[in-house]
């Protein structure tokens, strides 16, 4: 450690060797090499200046005794702890205090808000946020690479279980959104993604039978299930079955086309969202399971809604153990009564409609689509049990020129279709405005869960996983930099109990 004299003679220095550099050897080099000299120099530069900070204020705050937490402590010694900033590592002087009852206290360290770690914030805060992006090797590399640190590999997986650890406060003291920012209805969605674990955290070997389909190359007992969540509100247009179907089928003709992008234009032009587009969306994802997603997400719905007025829209794909987990957690938080409809993902009806048209017509057969057509017509109109009779009437009468493949497909699509009725009501869906496909949750899934949580080789422990899960969730749901700073105050509490001084 230097005095604030000794300090400004090396700053003076190095301001004169950069300027040295920018009228000597820069003058030869091509400019990117120059660029890089620069940044080298500005950072050895920066470090000295952090250094002539922390020097004032350690003069600025020294006594002979100092008051905290109700206690008056007297000066006792020195200590120094080492301190990594974004321009290097620097050693920071403070004097410590002691009382023979309380102990020991540095308010230079709460003066500073020193985190428990000797890694900073500011670049904990820039290593996580590549973290949640890409492999932590590669994450760190890069910060090495632009800082010339030398960085701790585990270090650094620790700190993202430990940055995790307010998020769930973080969202229950944030405010509900703007009143005049939300839509008139609430619409959640929620599905299941596998994420692949280390051998300790891997799941029994058995087939749960009421999991979500499995993708291909996902095998039993190697995952776990991630339970993403998504909650939004929005401002419902009624549409018909027959403009729906035409959607579907993709059958669109280009007159049909180029007058919904006018429409686009015009509402573009008056200043006016499309009909149903998500508002203040909000994702999670968790490994804790199915009740503990589904009753964090009441909390969201209740706190987007104090009033308590909004009809609720639940979104699923299907899978039966979601619909009882979502609807015993809304039971219990008093929301089920206003959950006005429960709604199958139109998507994943269709494939089972296309599987039975391709069992019936074939693949390529002519038939086939008109055939799709007319049964998802018939079902957006509110007719399922029309289909679903019509597909076994189908199997009975045809049984001598079906084959057992043909059968086992028409019986598969029509128990779906009657397992899942009372969520296949689109006449009244369409009719009141509601979205009916399950597209942010599935591309949540994806972006949230897969697109980080199966990169090659990656394997997690459970605690890892919900770690960088929580994470993910805060930056894409644009909150990064409110929740750091939320992150550091509660750090800053708990570390020195700043309602006491």
């Amino acid at each position: 450690m230097h005095t604030i004299e000794e300090q400004l003679v090396k700053e003076q220095e190095m301001l004169r060797a950069i300027r040295a550099y920018m009228e000597g050897d820069a003058l030869s080099e091509e400019l990117h090499a120059v660029e890089e000299g620069l940044h080298r120099r500005l950072l050895d530069l920066g470090r000295l200046l952090l250094e002539e900070v922390v020097l004032r204020r350690d003069e600025r705050d020294v006594g002979q005794t100092c008051r905290h937490g109700g206690v008056v402590r007297q000066r006792y010694s020195e200590g120094k702890r080492a301190y990594l900033s974004i321009f290097g590592a620097i050693s920071i002087k403070r004097a410590y205090y002691w009382d023979k009852d309380q102990g020991g206290h540095y308010p230079l360290d709460a003066a500073l808000n020193l985190p428990e770690r000797s890694i900073s914030y500011l670049l904990q805060q820039w290593i996580q946020k590549r973290v949640t992006r890409g492999a932590y090797g590669e994450a760190i590399e890069d910060i090495e690479e632009l800082l010339g640190l030398q960085l701790p590999k585990r270090t650094h997986e620790q700190i993202t279980d430990e940055a995790s650890q307010e998020v769930v406060s973080f969202y229950e003291d944030r405010q509900a959104p703007a009143v005049e920012t939300e839509g008139a209805v609430i619409a959640v969605q929620a599905d299941g993604k596998g994420v692949r674990m280390v051998r300790a955290d891997q799941p029994e070997q058995k087939q749960d039978q009421s999991s979500p389909r499995r993708n291909k190359g996902e095998k039993p007992g190697l995952r776990r299930m991630a339970v993403a969540t998504a909650d939004y509100s929005f401002d419902p247009e009624p549409r018909t079955p027959e403009h729906m179907v035409t959607l579907l089928m993709k059958q669109q003709t280009k007159e049909e086309l180029a007058q919904l992008r006018q429409e686009r234009r015009q509402r573009r032009q008056w200043g006016q969202e499309d009909p149903r587009i998500p508002l203040n969306a909000h994702i999670e994802a968790t490994m804790a399971g199915k009740e503990a997603a589904f009753t964090q997400l009441a909390v969201r719905v209740r706190q987007r809604d104090p009033t308590g007025l909004k009809p609720i829209a639940v979104l699923l794909d299907g899978e039966k153990a979601l619909e009882k987990q979502i609807r015993f957690a809304f039971r219990k938080a008093g929301l089920w009564p206003r959950v006005d409809a429960v709604i199958l993902d139109i998507i994943h009806a269709m494939e089972y409609l296309w599987e039975a048209g391709t069992a019936l017509h074939g693949e390529k057969g002519n038939k086939r689509m008109p055939w799709v057509r007319q049964q998802a017509l018939a079902i957006l109109q509110g007719r399922v049990g029309y289909v679903i009779g019509g597909l076994r009437r189908t199997r009975t009468r045809r049984a001598d020129r079906l084959s057992a493949a043909q059968k086992r497909t028409l019986e598969k699509v029509s128990t779906y279709f009657d397992n899942h009725k009372h969520m296949m009501r689109y006449d009244q869906y369409l009719a009141k405005g509601y979205p009916i496909g399950t597209g942010m949750i599935e591309g949540t899934c994806r972006s949230l869960v897969k697109d980080r949580m199966d990169i090659s080789g990656a394997k997690w422990t459970h605690s890892g996983a919900e770690a960088l899960l929580k994470l993910r969730a805060v930056k894409k749901n644009g909150h990064w930099k409110d929740y750091w700073d939320y992150y550091i105050a509660r750090n800053k509490q708990r570390l020195y109990d700043v309602s006491n001084n």
